[in-house]
């Protein structure tokens, strides 16, 4: 039978024939299954009509393969049909020891396909297949295909159910309030100073007053925002949370039923580099003197012990995991970046995506002032419920996952950062251009107690009980190679791109190097817009345009975040 029969045959929708006949070539075969595949999206019940009569056939092509595209398209055909049947067929693949490991991965990844196209059967098939896919996420293999693809297809699917806040943010009118009508609610307030941007007075009863004022380009629904939290987490401890953990939350100051306010004076002058927004919008609260310290100070009078790094580290774990649980998400524990330039250009704006293992953008930088610290997690502006719309990226059922292993990461880049910030003037370069060598700064047996700390609280937290199983992935390995690519700065460099300039106006461009180190007479060199521009803005975990430096830490943090929903949905989610 040549060629051109076959394609007449094809033309006339004859499939099942021309399918089936073993003297049909491969590349016809191929094209008639995909001319079925399209059949679908026009009249599924005649597709399915024909399919059914072919579902030997497929089966015969995806499990005795004699040939490998036609294998996929069978494969694929499959996962569009999204019924009973052909669901049953991709679920037994995934479930039989006697499938070779690239065709199981094959099925996942059909599987994660029919999820994301919204097919119940396929998210049911999951649940019923999680035995083999925990053993699989849990086995000490390496992160290879078929694991990442267990995982994927497991988070797309797991009906993990999350009791979310609905959120009512309060109508935007703000009152005019003087510094003497704040400081007429609270006792003794005395050495006021500025904190970054927030106004801050003392108290005596081992509290300080903080008037947080928004930031120049800011918009006060951050503002609001906050405040609901404060108000909304405050009234959750009264109900018994949190009651075994501390989390010292602020007490958010009213004025005339409202939180958000303008101020009509500073009584103190604003230091040059803090850019305040020019209409003074601002929130107050009363809060711990310890609200400012940070996990990872770079002033040795102010750092914390190995004890108190540990116990707020994992405190701070804790607390994540179990406000995720609750549907309450902090989304910016620490920025994350691929690339920070692009943050106009980009759909993404340069925000990091961790599972795709990409360069991470000026770690050590982002450590700085950590969303969080001695008196718990803070900054609430960042809280979202997940009842609302999130952020593009984690619209999906596996949007929680993403964000757990944001928090993950954030902990561990910050735990390095506690190690390099014991001398953080060791930083970059030396005058003959090799990387500085900081390794001796870390203690290998304290980082990963920390780690350790960190990953198995985290997990308590969101699962609501502990993890008593073995690691399943190699921790001293890990924590070496973290030593290695934290300790040693060999990613310095940074590409600031001809469109990332162009879209700078003349001002922008010279501001933005002049915060780069560069001074007036070197910045009169540039043209902005002739050519790329190499800056020196590191450390970063990779090279520019390049994959991460620790892979290792972002397969930990893979599996990890997966066994988080596991545990989630084993326990009743």
């Amino acid at each position: 039978m040549d060629n051109s029969y076959q394609l007449k045959k094809l033309e006339g929708f004859d499939l099942v024939e021309v399918i089936s006949n073993p003297k049909t070539p491969c590349h016809i075969k191929q094209k008639a299954i995909r001319t079925l595949r399209n059949i679908i999206y026009k009249d599924r019940q005649l597709a399915w009509k024909i399919i059914e009569k072919l579902l030997p056939v497929l089966e015969t092509f995806i499990i005795h393969p004699r040939d490998n595209d036609l294998q996929r398209e069978a494969l694929w055909l499959l996962g569009y049909v999204r019924n009973h049947l052909s669901i049953g067929i991709i679920e037994n693949l995934i479930a039989s020891p006697q499938t070779p490991p690239l065709l199981k991965e094959k099925a996942l990844r059909v599987l994660g396909f029919s999820i994301s196209r919204g097919s119940k059967l396929a998210a049911q098939a999951v649940e019923r297949l999680l035995p083999i896919l925990e053993s699989l996420i849990v086995s000490t293999q390496t992160l290879d295909g078929l694991k990442k693809m267990g995982i994927k297809t497991l988070v797309k699917g797991l009906p993990l159910k999350v009791d979310s806040p609905k959120v009512e943010f309060p109508k935007e009118s703000y009152n005019f309030v003087s510094i003497d009508d704040i400081l007429s609610k609270v006792r003794s307030p005395h050495n006021p100073r500025f904190i970054s941007r927030s106004l801050v007075y003392d108290l005596n009863d081992n509290n300080i007053l903080v008037i947080k004022i928004l930031k120049e380009k800011q918009h006060p629904s951050s503002l609001l925002r906050e405040g609901y939290w404060i108000k909304y987490l405050n009234k959750l401890k009264t109900e018994g949370h949190f009651t075994d953990v501390r989390f010292d939350i602020p007490q958010l100051l009213e004025f005339c039923g409202g939180y958000v306010i303008k101020l009509t004076n500073i009584p103190i002058r604003i230091p040059k580099e803090i850019k305040l927004h020019p209409d003074k919008y601002a929130i107050c609260f009363v809060i711990s003197k310890e609200y400012f310290c940070y996990p990872n100070e770079t002033q040795p009078e102010r750092a914390l012990s190995w004890q108190e790094i540990k116990e707020v580290m994992a405190r701070c774990a804790y607390l994540l995991g179990y406000l995720t649980s609750l549907g309450i998400i902090h989304t910016e524990v620490i920025p994350l970046f691929h690339n920070r330039i692009q943050i106009g250009r980009r759909f993404d704006r340069g925000l990091y995506r961790w599972q795709f293992k990409g360069r991470l953008d000026r770690w050590l930088v982002s450590c700085d002032w950590p969303n969080f610290g001695k008196t718990g997690i803070r900054d609430f502006e960042h809280i979202i419920s997940w009842g609302e719309k999130p952020p593009v990226g984690y619209q999906d059922r596996s949007g929680l996952y993403r964000f757990i292993g944001n928090h993950l990461l954030s902990l561990f880049l910050v735990t390095g950062s506690y190690f390099r910030n014991r001398k953080r003037e060791m930083t970059g370069w030396d005058h003959k251009g090799n990387p500085v060598d900081a390794r001796n700064l870390f203690n290998k047996s304290l980082f990963k107690e920390i780690i350790q700390a960190i990953l198995l609280s985290y997990y308590k937290g969101f699962v609501g009980k502990e993890y008593l199983e073995k690691f399943p992935f190699d921790l001293d390995n890990l924590i070496q190679r973290a030593i290695e690519e934290m300790g040693v700065d060999r990613h310095m460099e940074e590409r600031l791109r001809i469109e990332d300039q162009q879209r700078m106006s003349d001002e922008e461009f010279k501001e933005f190097l002049i915060t780069k180190g560069y001074s007036g007479e070197e910045i009169k060199r540039f043209v902005k817009g002739k050519e790329d521009i190499i800056l020196l803005s590191g450390p970063h975990l990779g090279g520019f345009n390049e994959l991460i430096s620790l892979p290792e830490m972002i397969d930990a943090i893979t599996i990890w975040a997966a066994l988080c929903i596991i545990g989630k949905y084993k326990n009743g989610f």
